[in-house]
């Protein structure tokens, strides 16, 4: 499920690629001969011998709902610059600086390679910072998709709003067609063009496939709220964070889903990380967690909260994490001190999680004992409370 856009979008940070930037790079030309594209966009899945990156591009501005071409051309890797690192920095000089902030934009690449890591992650923080921006991008070739932060990065991009697909017959036709110089010849697929298409294609869907934020089988498993029996059961389940995100505004909410990673940083501080970056007022939050918060997350939930009067927050738990030991007590009591609504999922709250992060075409299936073990974990966070409130 593809979260959707809201506002200045998530990303990395504030931080802003063509704001910090000085040098302005120029395309090197608005054409590119036959010979160059044949060699260069032909979606081989091993391409020998093409290391440059080649970017046409075309950007448009909304005018009456109508599309307005801008400007086009092609970039290329320049001084161990990425292509995608280039318009950037040219885009932000000679559009971003020139027209109004309030303007709409639509930025289509047509790509010899899609991004590598670092350059996707760049673009996703470009596209947090500057909301009235789309953009799509069609790929001849994947690059280095076998490496994992490459795969998690193509997700964080769509995650952002980013249209991301393979050339297709039609996506080189209108290549062609516009950044060619072609002497008025008509394209000419090349042998295996759409068998190769249907390989790119088929690998990208995998990739995207994972960005999917919880499976059925995954919800059932990991938001179970069955009792812990045993500590090691703490070890199986996996700490998930489902949010969304709803302005007064009237655009659409934003969703998104997160997990913990062993030796990284919580679901609750990517999260934090990801809407501090938002220009956020008079907002409401929902979080859906496996877990409730350690001790460090509470604080920084708390304090993140405390900084932000006008922010509601509301967080349901399927499970408390370390309840009998004081620490992750005081953790719980820090968040409802500073005015965080923090109770216990429930049969609703489930079903609008499984609707909104999971499959909102299929019911939900609660599993037995789903209600009594809710209203009994209700209770005993209900004591928590109390009984910290008394100790303070």
């Amino acid at each position: 499920m593809q979260p959707q856009r809201l506002g200045p979008r998530a990303g990395m940070g504030p931080f802003c690629l063509g704001c910090s930037h000085r040098k302005c790079y120029s395309p090197i030309r608005n054409l590119i001969s036959q010979e160059t594209f044949k060699f260069h966009f032909k979606n081989l899945g091993y391409a020998k011998g093409r290391k440059d990156t080649f970017l046409c591009y075309e950007v448009t501005r909304k005018d009456c709902d109508s599309p307005v071409s801008l400007h086009h051309g092609v970039f290329k890797n320049k001084d161990n610059i990425h292509a995608e690192i280039c318009f950037l920095y040219w885009f932000h000089d000679k559009v971003l600086k020139v027209l109004s902030p309030r303007e709409e934009f639509k930025i289509t690449w047509y790509m010899s390679w899609s991004p590598c890591f670092e350059c996707a992650e760049q673009i996703v923080r470009f596209l947090a910072t500057h909301h009235n921006l789309s953009l799509d991008i069609f790929s001849s070739r994947l690059y280095n998709v076998q490496d994992p932060e490459t795969q998690q990065n193509l997700c964080r991009l769509v995650q952002e709003g980013a249209q991301v697909a393979a050339m297709d017959l039609y996506e080189f036709k209108k290549c062609w067609k516009k950044f060619v110089d072609n002497g008025g010849r008509r394209f000419r697929p090349w042998k295996r063009l759409l068998t190769n298409f249907r390989y790119q294609d088929s690998k990208l869907q995998e990739i995207l496939r994972r960005m999917d934020p919880l499976s059925e089988e995954e919800f059932y498993s990991q938001f179970y709220n069955q009792r812990v029996k045993h500590l090691c059961y703490y070890h199986r389940m996996k700490p998930y964070l489902c949010y969304q995100l709803e302005q007064f505004n009237g655009q659409a909410p934003l969703k998104g889903c997160l997990l913990s990673e062993k030796g990284k940083q919580h679901a609750e501080i990517l999260f934090l990380d990801k809407i501090r970056s938002m220009e956020l007022s008079q907002v409401t939050i929902t979080c859906y967690l496996t877990w409730s918060p350690c001790p460090n997350c509470a604080w920084q939930l708390a304090a993140f909260k405390r900084d932000r009067p006008d922010l509601i927050l509301h967080i349901y738990t399927s499970r408390l994490y370390f309840h009998w030991k004081r620490p992750f007590q005081k953790g719980l009591c820090s968040l409802w001190q500073s005015g965080i609504l923090v109770d216990v999922m429930d049969l609703p709250q489930f079903t609008d999680c499984w609707t909104n992060f999971v499959n909102p075409k299929r019911p939900f299936w609660p599993w037995k004992g789903l209600e009594i073990i809710s209203r009994r974990t209700q209770r005993r966070l209900r004591r928590i409370k109390e009984s910290r409130s008394h100790a303070s």
